[in-house]
């Protein structure tokens, strides 16, 4: 079974940690879409405070959803609060967020 067979990459983990004491780290939650647009919170528990996002990605159950948009980004400590568009309804969106903190 490969890395992501096994689901290794959607759990939150960190990522990785920089010379200056800053931490990259990853945050994961699974959404299940009853309309569009949707707003979904985002927490990466390995970080205190988020300083900058770096990478957000939306992966979907249904394969014929095109490309979904990002809207707006609010941060607030560790969490990321963004609006998600052009979903189906019942589709189950996993997304992921990479970013920047202490």
């Amino acid at each position: 079974m490969s890395y992501h067979e096994k689901g290794y990459n959607r759990v939150d983990r960190i990522v990785t940690t920089l010379l200056d004491g800053r931490t990259v780290a990853k945050g994961v939650t699974v959404h299940n879409c009853l309309g569009t647009p949707i707003y979904i919170t985002v927490t990466i528990p390995n970080l205190n405070f988020i300083e900058e996002i770096l990478n957000v990605q939306v992966h979907s159950s249904d394969v014929d959803y095109g490309c979904p948009i990002v809207g707006t980004k609010n941060i607030s400590g560790n969490a990321l609060g963004i609006t998600i568009c052009s979903l189906h309804d019942g589709v189950t969106a996993t997304i992921e967020v990479i970013a920047i903190g202490v």
